[in-house]
């Protein structure tokens, strides 16, 4: 579920998720919403606005090859013109590694939703590919032994986890293989 709102174009008043010109980041008990660009509002814990309110945060649109969106950031320009991401910087940058939205939505930099990790276990938290046709994650069909296969890829190596003669029992085999391999970074959607 994303945590980020859209306004609709040329929506007005104050029940509309409208940013203001100033944006100015909006307190709501445990949570902070820091209005970005696009309409897009990103989340953050309400003890974490000392930290980010200095800098101007803007919404990174990430787009798929068809046009289609994968996912939005936020970000802001650091002294020196360096991109900054709104979840790194909450995180505190760790060196070397990167930092995992643990529900997949870029907006949500709530701190119990972020969690250092390598490339790798990153890439095991991506949702299912937007070409994928059977439907489940780890699943596809193999025309020349007709039946559907499963596969996963751990540390950048894909490993075939058998056929099946559906794709709910090949999306089984992934979902166990996940959870062997992947940890607490597997995603099954």
């Amino acid at each position: 579920m994303a945590h980020y709102r859209v306004a609709a174009p040329g929506a007005q008043g104050e029940n509309c998720n409208v940013v203001n010109r100033t944006r100015q980041i909006r307190v709501e008990g445990d949570i902070a919403i820091i209005p970005l660009t696009k309409g897009y509002e990103a989340i953050i814990d309400a003890a974490d606005v000392p930290i980010v309110e200095a800098l101007r945060w803007r919404a990174l649109v990430v787009r798929r090859k068809d046009g289609s969106i994968e996912n939005v950031y936020a970000s802001s320009n650091a002294k020196g013109g360096n991109t900054v991401y709104l979840h790194r910087f909450i995180a505190g940058e760790p060196e070397g590694l990167h930092v995992d939205h643990r529900d997949g939505d870029g907006l949500n930099c709530r701190r119990d939703n972020l969690r250092p990790c390598t490339a790798s276990q990153n890439n095991c938290n991506r949702r299912r590919g937007i070409r994928n046709t059977s439907g489940f994650k780890g699943a596809s069909w193999n025309a020349s032994v007709g039946k559907w296969l499963a596969r996963i890829t751990v540390r950048g190596k894909r490993h075939n986890l058998g056929h099946f003669d559906t794709p709910e029992e090949a999306h089984a085999a992934y979902v166990k293989g996940a959870a062997m391999h992947h940890g607490e970074f597997a995603r099954h959607e």
